[in-house]
């Protein structure tokens, strides 16, 4: 942009390339992992997570399910 500035966006667009590559890392790890396995380590490793909300009562869908802690993920793994 024009001057230095920067702007920050959000949503699933810009979390879903980040997820992608955490998912290839997770495969080159432990390459005979079902895809239903990488996305278990991935989802019961993450931390909760919510702009000024709770992240108590709301569903995956509101929040999804958090920052990702790829190591925890990958540590979780066979």
């Amino acid at each position: 942009m024009e001057g230095g500035d920067y702007n920050t966006i959000s949503g699933t667009s810009m979390a879903a390339p980040h997820v992608a590559g955490i998912v290839a890392q997770l495969f080159q790890k432990a390459p005979a992992a079902s895809p239903a396995q990488i996305e278990d380590a991935i989802t019961t490793t993450a931390h909760p997570y919510a702009f000024g909300a709770p992240y108590a009562g709301g569903s995956s869908y509101d929040k999804g399910h958090g920052l990702v802690d790829v190591v925890a993920a990958a540590s979780s793994l066979p």
